[in-house]
């Protein structure tokens, strides 16, 4: 289909803005961070979120290099996985990977939690942090709430991996093009939890997670945890972010090949 064109210009101004607009159309692509950051590696990189973060915590908040380090990984469009020990503030990581992303496209960020406590302590906290933020559960999602988040209402949305595995009305806001265009990041809070049902799913595993459960209270967690990794396929580019307190090096392993990623794939902070 041809278009008339009055010069040649005009012509490249019009071809540019047809790609542009197909690019920001394309539920595959996903939204990514600003060009000023895009554009910048390395140190400069890191400085430029670090710069960033200090302004929007007022300068209140200890940044920590790790934090910084997975922040510029995922700015790089690379997936992630953090090992950081409890009380390392892991939360404030997609907080500052938020603020690089175009405010103008409403982005949402997915994140999964394993309680629905958990959920409600980080929607409180991103609230204080002058985020938008709901936790999904069997009380609070409606239709009214699923039209909001598809319509990126909120910066931040919690979810169990039941929800995202079994909901009927999940599904709808998730494989819609309008979400998945809204898509900025993906974090799975307590990672490990992938490694534990993976057990419990193979036979030779039932004897090894019976005795975890005897050395610590897992029964709280479900197997959805283990099966996350193929409906997330599904998804757009956005990066992923894996963070657990601690990892054997062999469950590192086990999460990757869950979450159908390989080394290459991943960055391992």
């Amino acid at each position: 289909l041809k278009l008339p064109l009055k010069s040649s210009s005009s012509s490249k101004k019009l071809v540019n803005k047809r790609k542009q607009s197909q690019s920001s159309k394309d539920p595959t692509t996903g939204i990514h961070v600003v060009q000023k950051v895009s554009r910048k590696k390395g140190e400069a990189l890191e400085m430029e979120i670090a710069t960033r973060a200090k302004k929007f915590y007022g300068g209140q908040e200890a940044l920590k290099p790790l934090q910084i380090q997975a922040v510029a990984s995922l700015a790089q469009g690379q997936n992630t996985f953090l090992l950081a020990s409890t009380g390392f503030k892991k939360s404030r990581i997609s907080e500052m990977y938020f603020n690089l992303l175009p405010s103008s496209a409403k982005p949402v960020i997915l994140v999964f939690n394993p309680l629905d406590a958990l959920g409600n302590n980080q929607v409180e906290e991103k609230i204080r942090s002058n985020f938008t933020a709901i936790n999904l559960t069997k009380l609070t999602f409606n239709r009214q709430v699923a039209e909001d988040i598809k319509c990126g209402v909120y910066n931040f949305v919690y979810l169990s991996p039941e929800i995202f595995m079994n909901n009927k009305m999940w599904d709808e806001i998730y494989f819609s093009s309008e979400f998945q265009q809204r898509l900025g990041l993906v974090v799975v809070d307590k990672a490990h939890m992938i490694y534990i049902w993976g057990l419990v799913e193979s036979s030779h595993g039932k004897k090894s997670f019976s005795i975890i459960v005897r050395l610590q209270d897992f029964s709280i967690f479900r197997p959805c945890y283990g099966k996350i990794g193929l409906h997330l396929q599904c998804q757009n580019k956005a990066p992923i972010l894996l963070l657990s307190a601690t990892c054997r090096p062999i469950a590192v392993d086990s999460i990757l090949r869950s979450m159908k990623l390989t080394t290459k794939l991943i960055n391992v902070i």
